[in-house]
């Protein structure tokens, strides 16, 4: 693995932790509403996760391949973007009309997981190797 793809992966265990985070509070918050509000809230957060893991994911891919070939590079994180795009979609949907999740909470938490996410993200450990020169 490169060192590019290790600080991805410092990158997505430090979003799990916030997203974890969220997933607490928001169950805690929720549960005083009701048990299936709070349900719906995990749910929202579960599929922020998701989301996130596959990010990780064929971020970390598509660094390897940019060494060897940047057009496949690039079309992994297209294809990598869409299947997180059509993720969202089926993970909603199954969450909201076949489970009849309340959808004010699974998507106030859902939005709430993905700021803490890029908030968590955010730093100066890219993993790019720093410029050197020589005078």
């Amino acid at each position: 693995m490169s060192r590019m793809a290790d600080a991805i992966t410092r990158r997505g265990r430090r979003v799990l932790t916030a997203q974890l985070n969220v997933l607490a509070a928001a169950v805690g918050a929720a549960w005083f509403y009701s048990p299936h509000a709070a349900l719906s809230a995990a749910a929202g957060v579960a599929v922020a996760m998701v989301l996130a893991w596959m990010l990780r994911r064929s971020m970390a891919r598509a660094t390897e391949l940019a060494v060897e070939s940047p057009q496949q590079s690039m079309n992994t994180m297209y294809l990598g973007a869409a299947a997180r795009f059509v993720a969202l979609l089926a993970l909603m949907a199954v969450g909201l009309g076949m489970f009849g999740l309340d959808a004010r909470f699974m998507v106030g938490a859902f939005v709430v997981a993905m700021i803490a996410g890029v908030l968590a993200a955010r730093g100066q450990d890219s993993g790019r190797p720093t410029r050197q020169t020589t005078d």
